[in-house]
């Protein structure tokens, strides 16, 4: 078996009360791909703003990205084969051992995410183009 390439991020945060600030939910995705085509791609994109004087500050944000940025990232990533994977934890659901410590919490988020993905991703399965 080749290589597969696994790249994580996640979305929200540790805080599990219900105040302002507080999300409601915490997100671990992955994206698997056998090829970095997909992130050469990504890279040129970036590179082709900044000589257009759109200089981003930091990474892709689709929060923070204009609607015009957003739109040139999904047309980058069209025609690469990749696979996409995405865990959603209601945190009010998560028990009180689960809430003892951060690293509690997000030790729970990947068990869940890789025990449903892993052999999956092994197996290059499901890559989309």
């Amino acid at each position: 078996m080749g290589r597969i390439n696994v790249f994580a991020d996640e979305s929200g945060n540790f805080d599990f009360s219900r105040t302002e600030g507080a999300s409601r939910y915490f997100i671990l995705t992955t994206i698997s791909c056998i090829r970095y085509d997909v992130g050469d791609a990504l890279l040129a994109l970036r590179r082709d703003l900044a000589w257009a004087g759109l200089g981003l500050a930091s990474e892709f944000h689709a929060t923070t990205d204009s609607q015009a940025i957003r739109d040139r990232v999904f047309q980058a990533r069209q025609g690469h084969s990749f696979r996409l994977d995405a865990t959603i934890l209601e945190k009010a659901k998560a028990t009180h051992g689960e809430r003892s410590t951060d690293e509690a919490f997000y030790g729970t988020a990947w068990r869940q995410h890789m025990g449903s993905v892993a052999r999956e991703i092994a197996a290059g399965d499901q890559m989309l183009v």
